[in-house]
C-alpha cells in the first residue's frame, strides 16, 4: 500500500529542499515552509506518475522555488521500492530546470 506521510527531499539545479507529503487514494497533499502542494498520482506496478501544482502560502526571507518561481505544474515519473518513491520530473512553466525527489514513507 501507498498511501500515508512521507517525507520528500527535492531539488533541480537551482536549488534543494524537503518538505511533507500526504498520498490517499491517488491524491496529493503537502507543503514546505514556502509553498504547498496538491495534486494527483497513479501507480501500476511498482510504477509511480503523479501531477503535482505548487504555489506559495508564506513569504520566507532568503527561501525561494527550486523552480525560480512559485507556481508550476510538475509532471513526475518514477518507481517505488518498499517505504520509498524515487521521481524525476518537469514542469512546463521552468524550461530546462530538471527535477527529483525522494519520498520516504513516515506513517500510515
Amino acid at each position: 500500500m501507498i498511501d500515508g506521510l512521507y517525507k520528500v527531499e527535492f531539488g533541480t539545479q537551482l536549488g534543494s529542499g524537503t518538505g511533507v507529503v500526504h498520498l490517499r487514494d491517488g491524491r496529493v497533499w503537502g507543503g514546505d515552509m514556502s509553498l504547498y502542494y496538491v495534486g494527483t498520482y497513479t501507480l501500476d506496478g511498482d510504477r509511480f506518475a503523479a501531477e503535482v501544482r505548487t504555489d506559495k502560502h508564506t513569504s520566507v526571507p532568503g527561501i525561494a522555488s527550486v523552480f525560480g518561481i512559485d507556481r508550476v505544474n510538475i509532471r513526475l515519473n518514477g518507481s517505488v521500492a518498499g517505504h520509498s518513491i524515487r521521481t524525476n520530473g518537469t514542469a512546463a512553466e521552468a524550461p530546462g530546470v530538471s527535477f527529483r525527489a525522494h519520498l520516504t514513507r513516515l506513517a500510515d
